[in-house]
């Protein structure tokens, strides 16, 4: 995740800074220049992709739709440091600038270092991203309008961002602004990825699981490590060897988890061992992931994988996975499914992810992989 959006997200301080100084900011730069007509034939877009990785892949829609209007464009990506690791998974990406976003006089230089006809900013909230595309050298500027945020003033053109739709509707939104462009489904926004089997000596049926979360509040979003350690224990009894995933942060926790597990299980931890590219082959070849909602569940969905995704907190609605094989999982009560943009939590909010039993869980595995070999046959035709 970008460090920058993590800060904001984390604390009050520097989302009140952000609205006390980007807002007036914004809204003067708007005030003092005139909006601009988009270009007549743009070939050069720009695209600031500061968001999470979950962010980022659902985005997707914006580059591969652009590509099939406009045949050989030219797409440059201003992506962060905790994100541009997915953007290899993506076509046609001609060049990536790392914005050091914590930096603000060498994050402008870094805005202003590619002339682009067209810049597109996928924030959803943070002024400090609609500062920073107002100051690029573009000839022309989109971003969201979204409610409560004031950050849409200096755009050339803002489109809605809305609160009762799908990320993936608002981030198609985008292109709204630009005739000849039809977005394209979320299917085709990654380039093909072939099964690969995991490096951990795995030769039986695995599942990958991907028990963590990031950013503001995380633990919130987690499920409790006994439920994962008995949703192993009887997922390995069903003839499933385990893979834990994540990333170079998760190592500590993985481990710990593993080792809570009863010993002589098949589960081992690939955690900080995979770059985003390995992790989508080593997903494709999996007989189904189980995880939160991160941008893992992102991946694996729009992979098309079995996936079983665990909601507390986080709406189905607004984040759910779009893959056609997932089933995201949902807590009861309306006291859950609460947030929007990822810090709206109440005062006393009540812990969702505990509402998930294991049964569901198994259930929901069971239901996802229907049709594909029983993992026992398998491991009987193997001995």
């Amino acid at each position: 995740m970008s460090s920058t959006l993590s800060r904001l997200r984390e604390s009050a301080l520097p989302r009140v800074i952000d609205q006390v100084a980007g807002a007036p900011l914004l809204w003067l730069w708007g005030a003092l220049r005139r909006r601009r007509a988009l270009p007549r034939a743009p070939r050069r877009f720009g695209l600031m992709m500061f968001e999470t990785i979950g962010d980022t892949l659902l985005a997707g829609t914006v580059p591969a739709s652009l590509r099939a209007a406009f045949p050989g464009c030219e797409l440059v990506v201003f992506a962060s440091r905790g994100n541009r690791g997915v953007l290899p998974l993506f076509e046609g990406i001609a060049r990536v600038v790392e914005v050091p976003l914590t930096r603000p006089l060498r994050a402008l230089a870094a805005m202003r270092s590619e002339p682009v006809d067209v810049m597109i900013d996928i924030g959803q909230w943070p002024r400090w991203y609609a500062l920073l595309c107002a100051a690029s050298r573009s000839s022309f500027t989109i971003g969201f309008a979204t409610p409560g945020q004031a950050r849409h003033y200096a755009y050339d053109a803002a489109v809605p961002h809305g609160r009762d739709v799908h990320e993936v509707v608002n981030f198609q939104r985008l292109l709204a602004p630009i005739s000849g462009v039809t977005p394209l489904a979320p299917a085709a926004v990654l380039r093909p990825v072939a099964a690969a089997a995991p490096r951990n000596g795995i030769t039986r049926p695995y599942l990958v699981v991907h028990p963590w979360a990031s950013g503001f509040r995380f633990a919130s979003r987690e499920w409790p490590l006994e439920r994962w350690v008995e949703f192993i224990s009887r997922a390995a009894s069903a003839g499933y060897a385990i893979l834990v995933s994540g990333g170079p942060a998760d190592r500590a926790r993985a481990a710990a988890l593993v080792g809570a597990c009863p010993a002589g299980l098949p589960v081992t931890s690939a955690a900080g061992e995979l770059a985003l590219p390995e992790l989508a082959a080593v997903l494709r070849g999996a007989a189904a992931l189980v995880c939160v909602n991160t941008g893992v569940m992102h991946l694996a969905a729009l992979l098309d994988v079995a996936l079983v995704a665990l909601h507390g907190p986080t709406s189905r609605l607004r984040w759910g996975p779009v893959g056609a094989r997932s089933i995201a999982l949902v807590p009861g009560g309306a006291d859950c499914e609460f947030l929007h943009l990822g810090f709206e939590y109440p005062a006393h909010p009540v812990d969702c992810m505990q509402r998930i039993p294991v049964d569901a869980v198994l259930d929901a595995v069971r239901q996802v992989t229907a049709g594909q070999h029983d993992p026992r046959q398998a491991m009987v035709a193997a001995s």
